[in-house]
This record gives structure tokens, C-alpha cells and sequence, in this order.
């Protein structure tokens, strides 16, 4: 399947929501198989829903981020990027949380494991992204009422 079928498959698959990346790209940056979140072994199908739930939540959260709506018209290759690692942090805490959720610091403390997947490096990453949104202007309507039928 080429890259622009594979792009058309998830376009068409997941509605009206573009994804930047695809389940193949977080699938082969992580090594992610069905068996890692206690799926069947040959449950393709499963594991592409997870994963394509996972880059909607990442690219809602990135655009959340940087108070932008983008579309694949406007995804550059360095958001693309970000959703891809973004999407791959969401892997390993699910595969953590599955594995072993308690953490031992020490003889005396345990803790559970940390839900961050939007970590500062990828904030940082995305800082010439964010749009400040407080020195946009607000559209204002305006109603002309003259009082003449016509």
C-alpha cells in the first residue's frame, strides 16, 4: 500500500479526522505488537484501533498545546514528528502500567507510575508552534438596524 493510499485508508477509516501520522509509523518507531497490550497474537485489527485512538488523543493534545487546528494541509514534518513520539510515550505507559504500575524508590517507598507522556522535551519541541492566542483580535459582528420595511 503506498504512502498516499495508506493516508487516504486512515482518512477514510477514522471519519472526518486527518491523522498526521500513521499506525505503521508508531508501530514500527516502537515495536508494538498485539501481544504487548494482551491482545491475540494476530490481532491486527485491535492493535490499529488502539494505536489510531492514540494519534487522534496526541494530535488533540498538540493542537490543544499549541491553540492551532491543524489539517493536512498545515502539518509540518516537526509536528509530525512530535505526534509520532508523543503517541510513543502513550505506548510505553500503556505497557508499563500493564507490567508493573508500583515503582520501588527504596527500601521504605513505593509510588505508582508517573501518567506524564507530555514531557518537557516535547513542549520544547513545540514552542515555535504555539500561536498566542491572547494578541489575536476577537471578531466582532455588528448588526445595522435602520427601522425601514423593505
Amino acid at each position: 500500500m503506498g504512502e498516499s493510499s495508506l493516508l487516504l485508508f486512515n482518512f477514510l477509516l477514522y471519519g472526518d479526522k486527518f491523522m498526521w501520522i500513521s499506525v505503521d509509523d508508531v508501530i514500527n518507531f516502537t515495536g508494538l505488537k498485539p501481544k504487548h497490550l494482551n491482545l491475540e497474537k494476530d490481532d491486527t485489527t485491535g492493535l490499529n484501533n488502539i494505536v489510531s485512538d492514540w494519534i487522534n488523543q496526541s494530535q488533540d493534545l498538540i493542537n490543544m498545546y499549541t491553540n492551532r487546528n491543524y489539517t493536512d494541509d498545515n502539518v509540518r514534518d516537526a509536528i509530525r514528528n512530535i505526534c509520532l513520539r508523543l503517541t510513543s510515550n502513550m505506548v510505553t505507559l500503556a505497557i508499563q502500567k500493564r507490567d508493573n504500575p508500583i515503582i520501588k524508590v527504596n527500601d521504605w517507598t513505593i509510588q505508582g507510575l508517573s501518567s506524564d507522556i507530555f514531557t518537557d522535551d516535547l513542549k520544547d519541541d513545540l514552542k515555535p508552534f504555539v500561536k498566542d492566542s491572547s494578541t489575536e483580535p476577537d471578531s466582532i459582528g455588528v448588526l445595522a438596524i435602520t427601522g425601514r420595511d423593505e
